[in-house]
């Protein structure tokens, strides 16, 4: 039986793990494969390596021998981050298989599978240009809107809700500020803000938005 590590990424707080999760326990109980540690985050998939090396640590620590992840996208949707992160599990002994195509990305004598990695490389090519494509498009609907005189943004005066855009980070202080009550070990603002891949300055306004509501 081999071990294995599961990942499961969605871009943003309102999207859900859960689907990718239910599915990647299946195929490795299917397989008879040994799940030793599940990793689920909400991150963008088009991030530099410096705020994904922290994966790489996560699947050293757990001394899986197996990545196991749902699809390409779920991965990454930047090529040369990609290729980084995967040159840097191979470096450590470990092998990346996607349900996707079920292609292994080591050999059983741990070289190079060259068909998996030619197909991982186009395609999170593919993924890369949906995305490009998409800002583009995004961007040219913003020139012309503009052009025909539209105020882009919130009106003014009106604050963004970041309670109810964060549910997942509001929670995690709750429960550090509860911890810090109690006399207990917590997380202090920049340890949050590693945490959840976001910025110190989030998690200090979304602690004051908390304050003004009573939550905290």
């Amino acid at each position: 039986m081999k071990d294995a590590f599961i990942y499961c990424r969605v871009s943003t707080d309102g999207q859900e793990t859960e689907r990718q999760l239910q599915e990647l326990r299946k195929y490795c109980k299917d397989s008879n494969t040994n799940i030793v540690a599940e990793y689920q985050e909400h991150i963008s998939g088009t991030k530099s390596i410096k705020h994904r090396q922290h994966l790489v640590e996560k699947v050293k620590e757990s001394k899986a021998k197996f990545f196991i992840f749902h699809d390409y996208s779920r991965f990454s949707r930047n090529v040369k981050v990609a290729l980084m992160m995967k040159d840097a599990l191979h470096e450590i002994g470990v092998c990346l298989i996607s349900m996707q195509t079920n292609l292994r990305s080591l050999n059983e004598d741990g070289t190079p599978n060259a068909t998996a990695n030619l197909v991982f490389t186009q395609l999170l090519a593919v993924y890369e240009m949906e995305n490009e494509t998409k800002r583009a498009s995004i961007k040219s609907g913003l020139r012309i809107a503009v052009k025909k005189g539209k105020v882009l943004g919130r009106p003014k005066g009106v604050k963004e809700d970041r309670i109810k855009k964060y549910p997942k980070i509001v929670s995690l202080i709750k429960e550090q500020e509860q911890a810090r009550a109690n006399g207990h070990k917590y997380l202090s603002v920049r340890k949050l803000a590693t945490y959840t891949n976001t910025h110190k300055s989030l998690i200090q306004n979304i602690k004051s938005d908390m304050k003004d509501v009573a939550l905290i």
